[in-house]
């Protein structure tokens, strides 16, 4: 048993300093303690029989926490190698893969999601003097010496060594005659630094020959099946100059593993001659020591099942569809070298702290994700080295000893980063002390959990304490690294950060087409700018760590957000009354069957009205409720309220009584216009309508301050009672003289009033119109859903300007033909997700056109930004972006901790400046939590997601409320939507949840289509819906939005049941099938119907099956390859009875297994 003084002892000489100097409680990293030297103490004390190991040290650094830790071990002697296994197999036979292996293996196929990649890491030299005969003898004696350079992996997912690869390993290639000699030979080749990935050649002909081999060998999937796992190429140039080019398919080794290639290949290369000595392990043997040695990890099974359920999504950062990258397998390399003084200063200040180094940098790469991120709650995969000291030679074998963590990287509030670093310390920590239960594991379980696999796509691996990554040796004898690449399958950004040139050197290898041009080149822009000002003296690691928006972003989002204008703070009404003194008899209203009303008859009613409500007890700044059926005495009800000095709130007749009562109440209206008969609750007062406008007439219109509300609109609000907003006379007309000036509206335009007088587009119908001393052409209740009606009634009244839902616009153009519509001169829509097709099919209707889709809300007075369809506008917009602001309004997206989100990443969508309600009435907590004020600017949070597109385009993505959880996924209901409208076929589409949890959608399509194929290359498997039903037309809502209720009803009327639900096998060799998968799968029962990648099958479980199929059905031809592409039991067993050369046999094997393993045969159905 060792005591704290003997673990004191240890400590000091791996640490260098006096025992003395060293306290019980010290936090040993700050005193210097790292990775390389925890993992050197760890295999030490469990070679003297401690069961310890070096993620257990790292949770609680301090020698007291370590003498009790290894107080519980036994003082035995050094335990010696493990004997080899007792059944070793023999160099020829196969083996399995370790874990880690089978990701590589698996994920480099065409057919995985981020596949067609393979894992290796590719390595330019530049030097002189590599003479080419004696580097081929050194690579042959280097594969001869390492059996992982000559292993081959086999379609059944397994590995076995060969005498020698199947396909050549050294490649020679001479350009010594391409171009340069004498003088100009020295200028050839230039190095600008390390990893500097800028190599100048004076010869163009061997500059492309260069050229044309990087790209080849840094984006190559060597032939794995055939034992070509390594490629070493020697370049002759000019000069006696060479490049030597180093790619290793990390299938045959880590990245310990191709420090030790290369430095055994200098020591080959020097020493002409096989190595002085043999190895006394393999890797082989490794896996085979380790799978008998193995520690019981079922308390670390245990501790991830417990908090598997709360772990976040992998980080939300804005990645294309793999469908829509020019090139998805093409990487690059952002990078960036600290000088030795940076690294010593990383060191110093990280110890200061208590942290390590490699998780300093793993804050602030995390804080760059977290930036970049729509969620700042997410899963960092991290790559652990864990070679087990199970012989003396383990340090120098090559294979694959990775594993992985799964860490919680939880950004959600702006901290200090020594805070931030010392929980991210503490996380992974936490994690590695669990790591016998490996990431791949946990993420078998994840994707078991949550319908779909989960690829964390974003990874984090430190090669610090490791040593150089290129030894004095290995540089001595190749030259100087001049190019670096790595890359990995289902990865779009692996970041590394190691040792060299005595600096540090952080690498970001990215698939260059996974995110929109930009968002990468300014992430690494970033995360480097933060990084450096860190290693600065004296830099303040206390202070809140954050990144800030970009110089180029900032400046394009205060250009678009310039709108300051000056329109004139005004009422409502005031121009409608002064334009019916001016000019009475202008017609001001239009209805069907060539009723009108002139400007000076309709203030006449208003007046009416507004003394009516007088005599009523309507003093201003009361409120009145306006409950008229639609049409053209809507208006003069409207502008007699606001002529009375009081705020109207309009309340549908055909509301229900009980939601009306409560809309009264809430709005604290004691008065209300209304047909005649209309019973009302007590203590509110009826002013009949046609009674009113008969009567006396005020003097004169109330003019009341800009400030006054106008209106309040009750919409539904999320706790079941209605919400009403207040609006102010200076929101509303702003909003409505920014529309004009926008479009040049003017007394000559007619508009025509689709709204319900309760959505606020009625707001700019009304007094577009009337402001600016136009026509507005009033819709009856009788025609309010009759689209002919209103073709009619455009042609008639001659109306130049549309304003409606999108909706309802497409109801127009199926019914109308282009005569009808020939006045339209702007068209303008929202409220709704705008399809751009409806822009250009009403383009194409109406020749010259303007149309327009139009963001905003009730809160923020109708719309607030624009966005007009063009001829060249961009094919690849599905649906019409909010646009820009309109005149003083501001936009900004925003992540959870407040900050303006970067462009391209989404959040809530906030807008500011006059058009901003004054809140929601009688709810002043709920005003609190979605009005704000920020450095004297007031702001409604819209609950919208958005983002900023480059150019200051705001891009609407759907209601934050749209987002749901499907098996543990965030799902955006409005990406799905924009997935499915991108399809050529498809008009309209909404998604949403039943209430058994489905994701579902209704479309209107113009053909058949197989939507699951269709959305497969654009959205996850997750996002893709269970079931998706055509619709001859959407319905639609009151408002002339789309209405998802409706639809929801619908779908759920005609659902058979659950796509989920199990289907029983047809035949012996289904059932035989489905046995097995259960078998692997830990359930009892398998549907021959269910995708075996949606209930926990992964890659190496598709292995196992494969295995097990072939085993227990006697199938030679049957490869991982039929798992993928069959992915549930009855395609599986169709491909195989297809395949089969004897008819019959694969059946009665399967009826033996079945009776064997006591299992029900199915009963007889006919044959299929």
């Amino acid at each position: 048993m060792l005591g704290k003084a003997d673990v004191r002892d240890i400590v000091a000489a791996e640490l260098g300093v006096p025992s003395e100097s060293i306290g019980d409680d010290d936090d040993l990293v700050s005193l210097g303690m790292h990775s390389m030297m925890l993992m050197q103490l760890a295999a030490r004390w469990r070679k003297q029989g401690h069961e310890v190991r070096s993620s257990e040290l790292a949770l609680q650094p301090t020698l007291a926490a370590w003498a009790e830790l290894l107080s519980g071990g036994h003082a035995e002697p050094p335990a010696p190698a493990p004997e080899p296994a007792p059944a070793e197999t023999a160099e020829s036979d196969e083996f399995a893969l370790a874990t880690m292996q089978h990701a590589y293996w698996v994920g480099r196929r065409q057919d995985q999601r981020l596949g067609g990649v393979a894992a290796h890491l590719y390595v330019e030299f530049d030097g002189e003097g590599v003479q080419a005969d004696r580097m081929r003898r050194a690579v042959g004696r280097l594969v001869r010496r390492h059996e992982q350079l000559r292993v081959q992996f086999t379609d059944a997912g397994t590995q076995k060594v060969l005498p020698e690869p199947l396909r050549p390993v050294f490649h020679l290639i001479d350009l010594t005659s391409a171009g340069a000699t004498g003088p100009e030979a020295a200028a050839c080749v230039t190095t600008e630094g390390p990893a500097d990935g800028a190599v100048d050649t004076a010869f163009d002909g061997g500059r492309m020959e260069l050229e044309r081999v990087r790209q080849e060998k840094s984006h190559q999937r060597m032939d794995v099946a055939a034992g070509q796992v390594v490629d070493i190429t020697l370049t002759l140039l000019p000069g006696g100059k060479h490049r030597v080019h180093v790619d290793v398919d990390m299938l045959a080794g880590d990245a310990l593993s191709y420090r030790r290639i290369l430095d055994d290949l200098a020591t080959l290369y020097a020493a002409d001659a096989d190595a002085a000595d043999s190895l006394g392990y393999t890797y082989r043997r490794y896996l085979a020591d380790r799978e008998r040695t193995a520690p019981d990890n079922s308390a670390a099974k245990t501790w991830w099942e417990n908090r598997i359920q709360g772990l976040p999504d992998i980080p939300s950062l804005p990645v294309l569809a793999e469908n829509d990258r020019p090139d998805p397998a093409r990487s690059v390399r952002l990078h960036h070298w600290f000088p030795p003084e940076a690294k010593a200063q990383l060191n110093k200040v990280a110890h200061s702290h208590g942290v390590t180094p490699a998780v300093a940098l793993a804050t602030v790469f995390s804080e760059a994700i977290a930036r970049w991120s729509a969620h700042q709650r997410f899963l960092l995969n991290v790559p652990l080295f864990d070679r087990e000291p199970l012989h003396d030679d383990i340090d120098r074998v090559v294979g694959d000893f990775t594993n992985s963590v799964l860490v919680d990287v939880d950004a959600r509030e702006t901290e200090s980063m020594v805070t931030r670093a010392k929980r991210l310390q503490r996380e992974l920590h936490t994690c590695a002390a669990h790591s016998t239960y490996e990431g791949l594991d946990v993420l078998r379980d994840l994707g078991r959990l949550r319908g779909a696999p989960v690829t964390p796509s974003v990874v984090f691996t430190s090669g610090l304490d490791l040593g150089e990554l290129f030894s004095d040796e290995v540089t001595k004898t190749f030259g100087e690294p001049v190019w670096i690449l790595s890359q990995g399958p289902q990865v779009d950004l692996d970041a590394q950060v190691v040792e060299l040139s005595g600096g540090l050197l952080v690498n970001w290898d990215v698939r260059r087409d996974a995110m929109p041009a930009g968002v990468v080149d300014a992430m690494f822009g970033e995360f480097r700018r933060l990084l450096l000002a860190l290693v600065e003296p004296g830099a303040d690691w206390q202070a809140p760590l954050s990144i800030p928006l970009p110089d180029a972003q900032r400046a394009v989002r205060d250009s678009v957000n310039a709108t300051g204008r000056d329109l004139g703070a005004r009422t409502l009404h005031d121009a409608f009354f002064a334009r019916a003194e001016q000019d009475p008899n202008r017609i001001a209203l239009r209805w069907r069957d060539g009723g009108s009303s002139s400007y000076g008859d309709l203030a006449g009613r208003a007046l009416a009205v507004g003394r009516a409500l007088a005599d009523a007890g309507v003093r201003p700044g009361d409120t009145v409720a306006v409950v008229i059926g639609k049409g053209h005495r809507q208006i003069p009800a409207v502008l007699g309220v606001l002529a009375a000095g009081a705020t109207y709130v309009p309340i549908g007749i055909g509301q229900p009584r009980a939601r009306r009562d409560r809309i009264l109440a809430r709005a604290g209206a004691k008065v209300a216009l209304v047909e005649d008969g209309a019973e009302l609750p007590d203590g509110v007062t009826a002013v009949a309508l046609d009674v009113a406008v008969a009567g006396p007439r005020l003097e004169r219109a109330h003019s009341c301050a800009p400030r006054e509300t106008a209106y309040v609109l009750f919409t539904s609000g999320s706790t079941g009672e209605p919400k009403g907003v207040e609006v102010s006379h200076r929101a509303a007309a702003n909003t409505i003289d920014a529309l004009a000036a926008h479009f040049g509206l003017g007394k000559d335009d007619r508009l025509i009033g689709l709204s319900s007088l309760e959505f606020d587009l009625s707001v700019f119908d009304i007094f577009g119109a009337l402001s600016l001393g136009g026509a507005l052409a009033c819709v009856d209740a009788d025609t309010e859903r009759d689209a002919e009606a209103w073709a009619r009634l455009i042609a008639e009244t001659g109306v130049s300007v549309l304003n409606c839902a999108p909706g309802l616009i497409g109801m127009l153009l199926d019914t109308a033909s282009p005569e009808q519509l020939r006045s339209m001169r702007v068209v303008i829509t929202g409220g709704d997700r705008v399809n751009t097709e409806l822009g250009q099919r009403f383009r194409a209707v109406v020749p010259g056109v303007r149309f327009a889709g139009l963001g905003g809300t009730t809160e923020t007075a109708i719309h607030s930004t624009v966005c007009e369809v063009t001829a060249d506008f961009p094919a690849a917009w599905a649906t019409v972006p909010y646009g820009t602001p309109l005149a003083n309004v501001r936009m900004r997206v925003v992540n959870e901790r407040g900050e303006d989100c970067p462009d391209w990443v989404v959040g809530e969508l906030w807008i500011g400046g006059t058009s901003v309600a004054d809140g929601y009435r009688g709810d002043p907590e709920r005003t609190a939590e979605r009005f704000v004020e920020i450095d004297g600017v007031r702001w409604y949070r819209t609950g919208d997601l958005a983002r900023y597109l480059p150019d200051g385009t705001v891009d609407f993505l759907g209601r934050a409320d749209h987002q749901v959880k499907i098996r543990g996924y965030r799902v955006e209901l409005g990406e799905v939507e924009s997935a499915l409208t991108a399809l050529p076929q498809v008009r309209e589409a909404v998604a949403l949840v039943t209430d058994g949890g489905r994701l579902v959608a209704a479309v209107t399509a113009d053909a058949a289509v197989d939507f699951a194929a269709a959305l497969r290359d654009s959205l996850p498997a997750h996002m893709i819906p269970e079931a998706v039903e055509v619709f001859d037309a959407i319905p639609l809502t009151a408002n002339g939005k789309l209405d998802r209720a409706a639809v929801r009803r619908a779908i759920d009327a005609d659902a058979p049941g659950s796509a989920d639900a199990y289907v029983a096998p047809a035949d012996e060799v289904e059932a035989a099938i489905a046995y097995i998968a259960g078998q692997i799968l830990g359930v009892d029962q398998v549907g021959v119907e269910t995708d075996f990648f949606e209930i926990g099958g992964n890659s190496i479980l598709a292995t196992t099956l494969t295995a097990k199929v072939r085993g227990l059905l006697s199938v030679e031809k049957f490869g991982v390859t039929e798992v993928f592409e069959g992915r549930t039991v009855r395609r599986i067993a169709s491909g195989l009875m297809a395949s089969e050369t004897t008819p019959g046999r694969l059946a009665q094997v399967s009826r033996i297994l079945l009776e064997l393993a006591e299992v029900s045969l199915p009963e007889p159905v006919p044959s299929r």
